[in-house]
Parts: C-alpha cells; sequence; structure tokens
C-alpha cells in the first residue's frame, strides 16, 4: 500500500482538513492557507519544501495521522464507538444568558470560563468570527470571560486554528484548546514531538463535529430567497444560536434580515462538505478531555428547545474538570449512558461503523493509506452485516472512480440522503 509522500498528495486526494498545523511546522516555507473553489482552506507554499519540512508535516498532519486512545487493555466503560467513557451526562449552562446564546446548552463556553476562574489556564485557544469576512473564523487567543462569550456559537466555516500554534506555544503561558476533534488530532501529533506542548497544553475540548460544509449549504440559503451567495455579501452571519438550535441570519448592508431554521439549512436541504470529512475516524473527540454535542432525539431538533448538550469524558482530567465545573454550579449535569450518545448522536455510530470499510475502498483504488490506528475500527465494523458494509465500500470506491480528489461531496447528513 502507498505512504503519502507530499504535502500536495495530502491536498490533492481530499485528505486535508485545512487546520493550518503545516504553516506553523514549516514557517521558512512561508505558507498561505487560500480558501479553495468548495470554500476550504487549503495550504499553498511560496516555495517548494525541502525534504526535513515534508517529512516533519507528514510526521504530524491530523487529515493523514490520527493515534487514538483504544488499547488491548480495555477497562468499564469502554465503547468501541465512544471509547473510555469516565463518565456520560447530559445537561446545560447554568447562566441562562449563555444558555441561551450558545448553540446547544452552552457547556463548552461554561467548562472555558471555569478554566479560567480556577486558573487552571491563563488562556483558551479556539475559533472566533473574523471580523473582515461574515462567514470566515480565526483562531484567537481568549483570555477573559468577555472575549469567550463574545465568541460562542457554532461556526461552520474552515479556519486554520493551528497556523499559529507555535506563536502561542512561544507565550510560554498554560493553555486550553477548545476544537473540532480534527484540530485536537493536530494538537496530540504535535505533544508526542515537542516537549512544549506537552507541558502547556493542559486541556482539550472538542465538540461532536457534524462535518466542515462546503458552501453550497450557503450557496442554497441565498438561492431558496432568490439571492446570490457571491454577491449579496451580508455584514454578519450566524448559523444559528439565540435559542437552541436558534435561527440562521444573515444581516445585510441595508438592515434586513434573511432568517431561516436550523432544519431548512441542515436538514430539509442537501449540501456538500469536503471529502476527508466522509473519512474521519474520530469526529466525535475521542482524543479530548472532554467531547460535547448537541443533544437532540435522532439528531434532528424538533422546534427550539431550552438548550441541552450531550457530553462524555474522557480521561481522568476531564472528569476533574467536569466535576468541578458542576460542584461549582456553573453547569448542571444528569448522568446519561452509551445509548443515550447513540440515539442523540446516530450518524457519528453510523460513521465510525463504516469507517474501516470507507478506507479499505480508497486502498482498493489505490490511494496512499493514511496512519488510523488505536482507533478499534475493526470493532466498530463489526457491528455491520456483510452487505452494510459491503454497500459502505462500494459508495466510497464509486466516488473515487469519478474522480473525487479535493473536491466537495454530499454529507450523510439530513433526511434526504437516503
Amino acid at each position: 500500500m502507498r505512504q503519502f509522500q507530499t504535502l500536495g498528495e495530502i491536498v490533492d486526494n481530499g485528505f486535508c482538513i485545512g487546520c493550518g498545523l503545516c504553516k506553523a511546522i514549516a514557517p521558512n516555507a512561508a505558507i498561505e492557507m487560500r480558501e479553495a473553489a468548495h470554500g476550504h482552506l487549503r495550504p499553498a507554499p511560496t516555495r517548494l519544501l525541502e525534504k526535513d519540512e515534508e517529512k516533519a508535516i507528514l510526521g504530524s498532519c491530523p487529515g493523514i495521522n490520527v493515534t487514538g486512545p483504544f488499547s488491548a487493555d480495555t477497562k468499564p466503560g469502554f465503547d468501541a464507538i465512544w471509547g473510555e467513557c469516565r463518565r456520560i451526562a447530559r445537561g446545560y449552562a447554568q447562566d441562562k444568558a449563555l444558555r441561551f446564546a450558545a448553540s446547544s446548552g452552552g457547556i463548552m463556553t461554561a467548562i472555558n470560563i471555569h478554566l479560567l476562574k480556577t486558573g487552571r489556564v491563563n488562556f483558551i485557544l479556539q475559533a472566533i468570527p473574523d471580523p473582515e469576512n461574515p462567514y470566515g473564523s480565526l483562531p484567537a487567543v481568549c483570555r477573559t470571560e468577555e472575549e469567550l462569550l463574545a465568541a460562542n456559537g457554532s461556526r461552520y466555516a474552515s479556519a486554520a486554528t493551528l497556523s499559529s500554534i507555535l506563536d502561542v506555544l512561544d507565550l510560554g503561558e498554560p493553555f486550553a484548546v477548545s476544537l473540532k476533534p480534527c484540530d485536537v488530532a493536530g494538537v496530540k501529533n504535535l505533544q508526542r514531538k515537542d516537549a512544549r506542548a506537552r507541558d502547556l497544553i493542559r486541556f482539550t475540548q472538542a465538540m461532536f463535529c457534524g462535518t466542515v460544509p462546503s458552501i453550497s449549504s450557503l450557496e442554497g440559503f441565498y438561492e431558496r430567497r432568490n439571492l446570490n451567495y457571491h454577491k449579496d455579501r451580508p455584514t454578519a452571519f450566524r448559523w444559528r444560536g439565540m435559542g437552541c438550535p436558534g435561527p440562521t441570519v444573515a444581516t445585510m448592508p441595508d438592515g434586513s434580515a434573511l432568517e431561516g431554521t436550523y432544519n431548512e439549512l441542515w436538514d430539509e436541504n442537501p449540501w456538500t462538505t469536503q471529502f476527508r470529512c466522509k473519512l474521519c475516524p474520530d469526529a466525535i473527540g475521542l482524543q479530548a478531555d472532554i467531547a460535547v454535542g448537541d443533544d437532540w432525539a435522532g439528531a434532528v431538533p424538533v422546534g427550539e428547545d431550552e438548550g441541552w448538550n450531550a457530553l462524555v469524558a474522557h480521561t481522568e482530567i476531564g472528569l476533574e474538570v467536569l466535576n468541578s465545573c458542576e460542584a461549582a454550579a456553573e453547569i448542571a449535569l444528569y448522568d446519561a449512558d452509551i445509548e443515550h450518545l447513540n440515539n442523540v448522536q446516530p450518524h457519528h455510530v453510523k460513521m465510525r461503523t463504516e469507517m474501516q470499510s470507507r478506507l479499505n475502498a480508497c486502498a482498493d483504488e489505490g490511494l496512499p493509506v493514511p496512519k488510523f490506528e488505536a482507533l478499534d475500527l475493526a470493532a466498530c465494523s463489526d457491528r455491520l452485516t456483510p452487505n452494510e458494509r459491503k454497500r459502505a465500500r462500494q459508495g466510497t470506491a464509486a466516488r473515487l472512480q469519478r474522480g473525487q480528489g479535493d473536491s466537495d461531496t454530499m454529507t450523510d447528513y439530513g433526511s434526504f440522503v437516503g
């Protein structure tokens, strides 16, 4: 089986996630993160990479390197899909304003605020809205509760969140990261090689990720209103929030607002995502200390609710922080179980059980092979029937035979999907 040899191969074969870690690892190459036609950020070196730069990128890129927490020494609470679950719960932020403003129950922001209040870390590295691009996101250091509150809400946009990670480490202060699972995978890869990263990154939090969508979802949102995404630019855009899930709102230059529902944007109409999201072995934050997501039966909201999160504490540090936050009355928690996670995140169960078949199809079609290790993908696959594994394999193979590459692809989510 072929291995990835260059950064270009990662991009051209659709395995880039746009995190920007390559930019950080090879600073002398002055890699620029540029928006591609589908709206995702992709690395563009300003000169040919040296062999040592290419090697460093190939060894750390989370698009092709994901090492899970699984081992042969399984423990009570260990699940093939969800990993080591030291505590599973559903809950919400006790601050009513935060709970309302957040995309779900505000748990992630509440935990980040607690980390700052207790002095466990000096700041949080996360994505914030790009002030110059209503659809864009930027990595940022948040040191105050006010900064965290201003950054709350889901950001369904490509963001090179790890592009400045070495600069952040240069600050020499303890911090936490609160990012997508693939970004956390990049952080873990860096920690295996960089002692500063192991010392200074004290806590990791990830959301259950619903993929990074291409611009097709936004194009459709505007087309349904007889407008053009590329020409009719808003001054601000919010995918969801101010309720659970809250409306999608585009604020236009004349002060008018275009408003839609979460269901319209993500469930009732087709949209596409980057190909690597279809091959994600960990979209549920298995490597993070705590992973948090939406809490809707069947994964689809029915109208608005008060705002709830489902969450998992995977590590002892995660459990300690979660319990401390609860004891401080900053979050309300109600214990849940694996079946609850399966019920509110069924698409992630599907992704995990099909992943080995999808990756087998990539190998069949001659693609370079990513290093996805210690993720229990075989055990997940064993939950499918032979026919189900065959269909998953054939579906990915068909895309590759049509020349998939780094083009966007129809998502697995939404009622319009078979």
